[in-house]
């Protein structure tokens, strides 16, 4: 295949054109003959032993990976380590019934994986003809007449996806239009060689120019159709020769953002376990306001469950068949905050997508938006969302329109947000705007016997996914638990049961198995002095107050007073610790 690279990278950068989704060939020797995007480097490389590309060769059968980080079948893969893909598609290309090479479509961000799943037949079904058409051509030595997009192939393979496509030459007059675009802007015949104006609003062809017909536009509407337009260039032998404009439809984009959401896990109340009157009190608190369309804000310590309260209310809410969409406002980088939330225009900053991209407040813009732990927000970014809340709209980085958005905001945190507004960290317009209703979740230690209820949850849980038959707790056991702060809460208790499951031998969980964990975590080294294990457990106890009454000034005092010692002597502890 070597001898008809260069045939073979025009047909890989047409797909990609189409599909917006990475392309790579090797062939029988595992070496990279073409490759678009990232992978375009990678051309004269081999791909790693082991890999997917490997075993589809060797086996001769199509594989689609849907997550290559825990797929069995990368497991023993030599480039899992530094394996970025997100999915990953290998389809074999026959010649006579030898494999000569593998086919493959590689994704490697979660916004083009989830499109490729709400269409992934298509996909396929389109791969598998492309890789057929391939062998084809090879055996027949006429693979150059692949790159002449105008083909009857290649449309046959065109008109199979459910996306609208017109290819254009360098003068904007059309070359090929597909059945799908045709039938939802009903056309019936275009005239050869007709101008993409004469079928596309002015405006719209003028955003598009104004983009050099490379990158994103919309969601805008056609004939009543909502649609993303994304336009690519069609490269041959590196000289432009035409555009690729794809048209998705934005209402089937949300919704596979949905389903996705959905395949997390829907929440009820009815999954909020418990029995004790502190939780009892919070779920009819988040019941009787989950219908309503209000702002709440979830406070309570790390681990108490905050974010299957708010997929609670929100698929108990008239939102429910529209998009949950958490973001931890802790986790994203400073310089990217605004970006992920808000989307960008193409070419906004270094290293963004060349085409743009959509924020999460895009995606969700008419379902439930939760924003944990909103109190690492920075300043400059509280400005910003305050705005958006108030006026519901926004506009991308790099921008020029606004985008109208109307959704339900949850937010949560740890953290004491009325002393942070009262030290100038958190804006004081922002906490009343999210804190219409504030709901206080109870930490673990007062949920009194919901401890070991929770405990047996977790032991049916993780029974079921390690194959054991343990059969509940001893007394004692009870006991220790019952006994335990359990600064980590719910999560806290989750780790460790699902540590006793693996290494308890008996039919019954004993203190000794869950000491083992605790000592472990609280120790870590049995041969420390007397000195080492005094200072040890003095952190573990400021650590565990720290939690329970928070690491503000006010906590800090409570925690002073309560172990006897001034502020003073309680800051130098936490900074020795």
């Amino acid at each position: 295949m070597n001898h008809i690279g260069n045939e073979l990278q025009n047909i890989a950068e047409t797909i990609k054109a189409i599909t917006g989704v990475d392309v790579t060939i090797v062939d029988n020797n595992l070496k990279r003959i073409a490759g678009t995007g990232v992978l375009k480097d990678k051309i004269g490389g081999y791909v790693p032993k082991n890999s997917a590309f490997e075993k589809s060769l060797i086996s001769g059968r199509q594989y689609l990976i849907i997550d290559p980080s825990t797929d069995e079948l990368c497991v023993d893969c030599h480039g899992k380590d530094t394996c970025k893909e997100k999915l990953e598609l290998c389809i074999p290309i026959r010649i006579d019934n030898k494999i000569i090479g593998i086919l493959g479509m590689c994704i490697f961000d979660e916004k083009t994986k989830l499109d490729f799943m709400s269409k992934q037949e298509d996909f396929k079904n389109f791969e598998s003809r492309l890789s057929s058409l391939i062998s084809t051509r090879i055996n027949e030595e006429k693979l150059g007449v692949i790159v002449e997009y105008r083909s009857s192939e290649l449309m046959t393979l065109i008109n199979s996806l459910n996306e609208g496509i017109i290819i254009l030459n360098n003068n904007k007059a059309i070359l090929s239009i597909n059945k799908y675009i045709k039938d939802r802007l009903n056309i019936s015949n275009v005239n050869p060689y007709a101008n993409i104006s004469d079928i596309l609003p002015l405006k719209i062809v003028k955003n598009l120019a104004e983009r050099s017909f490379n990158g994103e536009i919309g969601p805008i509407t056609i004939e009543k159709n909502k649609f993303l337009i994304n336009a690519s260039p069609i490269i041959v032998k590196g000289k432009k020769q035409g555009v690729v404009l794809v048209f998705s439809d934005f209402d089937k984009m949300q919704e596979s953002v949905l389903n996705a959401s959905k395949i997390s896990g829907i929440v009820t109340f009815d999954d909020i376990i418990g029995e004790s009157e502190a939780i009892k009190y919070v779920k009819s608190q988040a019941i009787q306001i989950a219908e309503k369309d209000i702002s709440v804000l979830l406070l309570g310590e790390s681990g108490t469950g905050k974010e299957v309260f708010a997929r609670a209310i929100h698929f108990s809410s008239r939102r429910k068949n529209d998009v949950f969409m958490p973001i931890n406002c802790g986790a994203i980088p400073e310089n990217l905050i605004e970006s992920e939330l808000f989307g960008y225009e193409k070419g906004s900053f270094t290293g963004a997508n060349v085409t743009g991209k959509m924020g999460k407040f895009e995606l969700a813009k008419d379902g439930t938006i939760f924003l944990d732990e909103i109190g690492d927000l920075p300043l400059h970014m509280q400005v910003k969302l305050l705005r958006v809340l108030e006026e519901k709209e926004f506009m991308r980085v790099g921008g020029y329109t606004n985008i109208k958005i109307n959704p339900r905001i949850i937010s949560a945190t740890h953290k004491n947000l009325h002393n942070m507004v009262l030290e100038k960290r958190f804006r004081e317009d922002l906490f009343y705007r999210l804190n219409v209703v504030p709901i206080v979740i109870p930490p673990l230690r007062e949920r009194g016997y919901d401890i070991i209820i929770l405990a047996k949850y977790f032991l049916n849980k993780y029974n079921n996914i390690y194959n054991k038959d343990i059969k509940g707790f001893t007394l004692n056991c009870e006991q220790a638990l019952l006994n335990y702060s359990f600064p980590g809460n719910i999560r806290e208790l989750k780790n460790l049961i699902e540590y006793a499951v693996n290494f308890e031998s008996k039919d019954y969980i004993d203190t000794e198995t869950i000491n083992k964990k605790w000592n472990n975590a609280s120790i870590g080294n049995v041969d420390l002095t007397l000195s080492e294990m005094t200072k040890t457990y003095e952190k573990k106890i400021i650590k565990d107050y720290l939690n329970r009454y928070g690491n503000d000034l006010n906590g800090k005092k409570t925690i002073a007073e309560k172990l006897g010692i001034s502020i003073a002597t309680l800051y130098r502890k936490i900074d020795e610790n």
